[in-house]
């Protein structure tokens, strides 16, 4: 099995309700018990808006086996909002390697780091992570027999490790592709 991405965790729900009470208390002990709807915004501003936006590049796991593919289902907002309360218990959606057509790899070879030079805000660095993914966008995209097309996304594993991930994915498509063949 080669896996790629990270794994649904409960730290989005986590630090939204980290955001919920610091925000709150803090708001509530200047001015009452209003403060307490400023966390609750918050709380909200981060569930439906921030995290459904970037679950896609933070928690795009998926495995590759010698029958299927196994992914998350980040197909619409409903699902990556309820990925967000499933946390770990996140399922995992299958596609058979028999239903795949053809397989290739999407985007540029060579890797984009944060220029160290710089002088970053503490704000901004605490976006490293996700500005590094957004500059490293690659995947692995696969044709199946319906004429359907999935993007499997490598750029977090990019952003973190660029010649690793990128024999992974060559990998992984002439594994796919082989299997094609033999059938």
């Amino acid at each position: 099995m080669i896996t790629f991405g990270k794994k649904m965790s409960f730290r989005p729900l986590i630090l939204s309700l980290i955001s919920l009470f610091a925000v709150g208390s803090i708001i509530a002990g200047l001015f009452g018990t209003w403060g307490w709807l400023a966390g609750i915004m918050v709380f909200v501003v981060l569930v439906v808006v921030h995290y459904p936006g970037v679950l896609e590049l933070e928690y795009n796991y998926f495995e590759i086996t010698d029958h299927q593919i196994r992914y998350y289902d980040l197909s619409s907002w409903w699902k990556k909002f309820l990925m967000i309360f499933s946390g770990t218990n996140t399922p995992l959606v299958s596609i058979d390697l028999d239903k795949v057509v053809d397989a290739r790899t999407v985007g540029k070879e060579q890797g984009k780091g944060m220029s160290a030079g710089l002088p970053y805000s503490n704000f901004l660095s605490a976006f490293s992570g996700l500005i590094s993914t957004v500059r490293n966008l690659y995947w692995i995209e696969i044709k199946l027999e319906d004429g359907q097309h999935k993007y499997f996304s490598l750029a977090r594993d990019k952003a973190y490790e660029t010649d690793k991930t990128i024999s992974k994915a060559n990998l992984v498509v002439d594994w796919i592709l082989a299997s094609k063949e033999t059938r």
